[in-house]
């Protein structure tokens, strides 16, 4: 990086944030275990999206549901 130029930003930091997260992505966000993300989400109810099946399909959370419950956890 060179002084006075600024960095330019990836195509992933222009586009509007995903309307969901992964599990991974909530574990990262909350700093806790991928088990503690799947406890927590099947404890508030939050609607899953399930891609493909088995052990290799995926689970997506909506991002407005999640932002919820953390709103709502805040004392």
């Amino acid at each position: 990086m060179r002084l006075g130029v600024p960095m330019r930003k990836s195509k992933k930091q222009e586009q509007c944030p995903s309307l969901y997260f992964s599990p991974n992505e909530l574990a990262e966000r909350w700093r806790c275990a991928r088990s503690s993300v799947d406890r927590i989400a099947r404890r508030a109810g939050f609607q899953r999206l399930y891609l493909g099946e088995g052990k290799n399909g995926i689970v997506r959370f909506l991002r407005e549901e999640v932002e919820a419950y953390e709103t709502s956890r805040l004392t």
